[in-house]
C-alpha cells in the first residue's frame, strides 16, 4: 500500500513539474528576452538598406552639402532612443514612397524589439504621437532623403552606442514632441 501511494504522489509530482515546465518555456517562448546583439543586427541591417536606396533612388548632386546644421541628437538611454525613432518613423511616413516601406517595417521591427527590452528592464515606455499630417510637401524627395539621412546616422551612432540601451534615461534633448504637436 505504501508503495502505491508513493507511486502516485511521485506520479502527480512529475506531471506538476512537467506542466509548470512546459509553462515556463511557453512564458519564455512568447515574449523572447531582446539583447543588444539582436538590436545590434537590425540596426546595421537597416543602415544598409538606407544605403541601398540612397544609392538607388536619389541622385543627388555632389554639390549640394546635405549635412546642413550639425544637430546631433544624444543617446540618452533606452527610452530616448525610442522617442528619436518613433519621431523619425512618423516622418518617413510622409509623403510615402513605395521604396521605403522596407525600411519603414525595419524600423517599426526595431522599435517593437526597443521596447521589448524596455518592458524588461521596467523602463517608462513613450507615449504614442500622432502622425504628422501633411499630404504634401513642397520637396518630397528632398525630405525623405533629409529623414533617411538623419536615421542612418542615427543608428550608426547607436550600433556604436549599445551601452546606453542598458539604462532606461527618459529624454527629450531636441524638443521632438513638440515639433510633432505643431
Amino acid at each position: 500500500m505504501c508503495t502505491s501511494t508513493h507511486q502516485r504522489k511521485m506520479h502527480s509530482s512529475l506531471i506538476f513539474i512537467s506542466i509548470s515546465m512546459a509553462a515556463l518555456v511557453g512564458l519564455t517562448v512568447s515574449r523572447p528576452t531582446a539583447t543588444l546583439d539582436v538590436i545590434r543586427i537590425k540596426t546595421l541591417t537597416t543602415i544598409s538598406r538606407i544605403k541601398k536606396i540612397k544609392d538607388e533612388h536619389f541622385q543627388m548632386s555632389p554639390e549640394i552639402d546635405f549635412h546642413g546644421p550639425d544637430i546631433d541628437t544624444p543617446i540618452d538611454g533606452l527610452t530616448s532612443v525610442m522617442v528619436h525613432l518613433s519621431y523619425l518613423q512618423l516622418r518617413l511616413q510622409v509623403p510615402v514612397a513605395q521604396y521605403m516601406r522596407q525600411v519603414q517595417v525595419d524600423l517599426e521591427t526595431l522599435l517593437g524589439t526597443l521596447e521589448g527590452l524596455a518592458i524588461s528592464q521596467s523602463c517608462p515606455l513613450p507615449k504614442p504621437e500622432t502622425p504628422v499630417h501633411k499630404a504634401d510637401t513642397d520637396f518630397p524627395v528632398t525630405s525623405n532623403y533629409l529623414y533617411l539621412l538623419e536615421l542612418q546616422r542615427y543608428l550608426d551612432k547607436l550600433s556604436r552606442n549599445m551601452e546606453k540601451l542598458k539604462q532606461c534615461k527618459d529624454a527629450d534633448p531636441v524638443g521632438t514632441l513638440t515639433i510633432l504637436n505643431e
